[in-house]
């Protein structure tokens, strides 16, 4: 039984019952003791006592040496039933006259000698020894042996009236106990009947009542304060659910009247609750569905381009570049609506790598020169030789460094546009300063509060004149937050802008590394590709994909090796044992992360460099697998023959250093017996 889980009422009956019969069973048993040791020490000197008087009635027998009389005195003992046995010793210590008393267990034997005077208990007997004297002279020694029948029977007889007592004491305990601890357990037990009530009718008017002014009497103070606030809060909400219900049907009335409208606002409701649940298989949808096509165009018509060029038919060139210039400004919506959306949602993550600051403000200055010679416009470029390098999310900051340069291309007209680069320092962190400025139309003070807002745009007629769909810079300002970054703005109507970007040079969360610079990195990266030097394959699924790439990539002088399925490429890998492979993600039966698992963990094709080249925008998870790069369909091209020649040139350098190894290494056409160690995937 466990005794925690028992009721108050039998808990208090067993605490008062344990506590009582405890004390009197206590007090008795130290009573008991206390007597017997009392009647003990009573009982020796009585004995004592009777030794001295017959020693005394022997003194004269013995001084006589009359035996006959010494044994009738000792004979005068029967008169004391619990003296079993006495002897009488000489001077000499020999048996002078001794007695017995008749059906009595004895000792097995009396002392053979005398002793010392005195008494002792010894095997359940009381023995005295007393000098026997006459006239002052010792005469000889008495030695007296009892059998403590007195004090048995006292014990036996007190430990009976001890028991009746407990018990009796014990049984009005428990009658009092069940009558007393109603005094504790009503008010607790009536406690709990009314919290049960409540609780089941979820009845906030009930009260507890109150029998006393102790702490119990307190706590159920304290219970009913409690339903009075619960009360109180539940009339709330019962009111504003009245009023809730009375708006509601007031609401109801009213689309009662007005038929058409509710069914159009129902139609519209349920368009959005499926838009809702639509929304992410769209996004991805639209990912692929709008990326492919896009793929297709602005590669074909890059190489129709080229083609046309050749045959010298400028006004061809033209219209092609025309439809690329439509591609990528389509290609460039979509990945605004895209990146939003993902930043929307939380699922936008930083790609954090090393790269020179210096090389990509001379990719941007080459991508725009496009748009600054549209309008006539005059670029300035300020940047210290030394800037050195950066760990942050390079496309990002690409981005957003396109996004400004390009608003200010498209706001300025025959006027200057000026990038400003400098290293400041700043609360002991180094952070990177990009202002971008234009001498064009301005900003007045009331637009800029709605610059970084999603779709909006300084004017309407702002709008109408130049175009846009205002997510460049809302999406610029949330990238510079989610790099721990900050962007401002400086700028009067008729008098241009000035826009500040800060970044810091390491990127937050991130640790310094002794990482390889950029130009160490890239050595070699713009080396003349000799023809058919080295042998590219090319994972997808996409038979377009497949044609542009090896189209492309043959005319820069590289072999290619197409393969329309995970399983065919790995095949494909294993024999040709390429220089770089690109590979899609979207394939039917093995998907791109899965060939790359693959290929990881192959020990013969693991150091093979991957380039994820795809729709699926998840480059940490493509990192994390092991990929070396990670592109987003359509491709820019020469991203990816810089890619290929950096991975080119690592292997030539390794070649290199394998044909400086000394003679007794392995010789090119021999093959090791180490094998290489198998690269799995990254596990973070």
């Amino acid at each position: 039984m466990n005794l925690q889980n028992l009721s108050i009422k039998r808990k208090l009956m067993l605490i008062t019952m344990l506590t009582s019969s405890l004390a009197l069973v206590l007090s008795s048993v130290s009573f008991l003791i206390y007597d017997l040791m009392s009647f003990r020490r009573q009982l020796s000197q009585d004995l004592m006592t009777q030794a001295e008087i017959i020693g005394f009635n022997s003194g004269a027998a013995m001084a006589f040496k009359d035996e006959s009389a010494a044994t009738a005195t000792l004979s005068a003992l029967k008169a004391k039933e619990d003296i079993v046995a006495a002897s009488l010793y000489s001077p000499e210590g020999k048996v002078f006259a001794h007695y017995f008393r008749a059906n009595k267990s004895l000792p097995p034997s009396l002392p053979s000698r005398s002793q010392q005077n005195g008494y002792r208990f010894e095997d359940g007997y009381l023995q005295v020894f007393e000098q026997v004297t006459m006239n002052g002279e010792r005469v000889g020694t008495l030695f007296l042996l009892s059998d403590m029948r007195q004090w048995n029977t006292r014990a036996k007889r007190y430990t009976g009236i001890i028991i009746v007592v407990v018990l009796i004491c014990g049984s009005l305990a428990l009658l009092l106990s069940s009558k007393l601890q109603k005094l504790i357990s009503k008010p607790i037990l009536h406690l709990e009947d009314t919290m049960r009530m409540v609780s089941s009718n979820k009845n906030y008017e009930i009260r507890a009542t109150r029998f006393y002014g102790d702490e119990i009497g307190r706590l159920i103070d304290g219970f009913n304060t409690m339903l009075s606030e619960i009360q109180l809060r539940d009339s709330a909400l019962q009111r504003a659910n009245n009023e809730l219900q009375t708006s509601t049907h007031e609401l109801e009335v009213e689309i009662v009247h007005r038929k058409r409208t509710q069914e159009e606002l129902l139609t519209a409701k349920q368009a959005a609750e499926q838009a809702s649940r639509a929304k992410s298989a769209f996004l991805a949808n639209m990912s692929h569905e709008l990326r492919t096509p896009l793929n297709a165009i602005i590669g074909y018509s890059e190489m129709l381009e080229e083609e046309v060029q050749d045959l010298g038919k400028i006004s061809n060139v033209r219209d092609l570049q025309k439809i690329q210039a439509a591609g990528k400004h389509l290609l460039a919506l979509i990945n605004d609506v895209l990146d939003l959306s993902k930043i929307e949602a939380g699922k936008m993550q930083l790609n954090i790598e090393a790269f020179g600051i210096a090389d990509m403000i001379e990719e941007i200055v080459m991508t725009l020169k496009p748009a600054i010679a549209k309008n006539a416009n005059e670029f300035q470029l300020r940047m210290p030789q030394n800037i050195g390098v950066m760990r942050a999310d390079v496309t990002k900051v690409r981005q957003i460094l396109l996004n400004l340069l390009s608003n200010a291309c498209k706001f300025t007209d025959h006027g200057t546009i000026l990038l400003d680069v400098n290293r400041v320092p700043n609360a002991g962190q180094d952070w990177i300063q990009f202002r971008v400025g234009d001498t064009g139309i301005g900003i007045t003070a009331e637009q800029q509060e709605n610059l970084f807002h999603e779709f909006t745009q300084a004017d309407i007629s702002i709008a109408r004149k130049y175009g846009g769909t205002g997510l460049g810079l809302a999406i610029s300002h949330r990238f510079v937050q989610l790099m721990k970054g900050r962007i401002m703005v400086e700028s009067a109507p008729g008098q241009g802008s000035v826009f500040t970007v800060h970044l810091p040079v390491q990127a937050a969360g991130e640790h310094p590394e002794n990482t390889q610079s950029p130009e160490t990195v890239n050595a070699g990266a713009s080396s003349e590709v000799k023809p058919d030097s080295d042998t590219i394959l090319v994972i997808d699924d996409d038979l377009a994909v497949r044609d542009l790439m090896s189209r492309s990539l043959t005319k820069l002088g590289f072999r290619v090796v197409a393969a329309s399925s995970g399983e065919e490429g790995l095949r494909l890998a294993k024999q040709i044992h390429p220089l770089v492979i690109t590979l899609d993600v979207i394939m039917p039966d093995w998907d791109g992360w899965t060939v790359l698992n693959k290929l990881k963990a192959d020990s013969d094709l693991a150091e093979i460099p991957v380039i994820m080249v795809t729709i699926v925008d998840n480059e940490a998870m493509g990192r994390d697998l092991g990929a070396s790069s990670y592109l987003i369909k359509p491709v820019d091209r020469e991203r990816l023959v810089t890619l290929i020649e950096k991975h080119r040139a690592v292997r030539l350098s390794t070649l290199e250093k394998a044909s400086a190894l000394p003679a007794n290494w392995p010789s090119k056409g021999q093959k090791n017996s180490r094998k290489p160690e198998a690269v799995g995937p990254r596990r973070h």
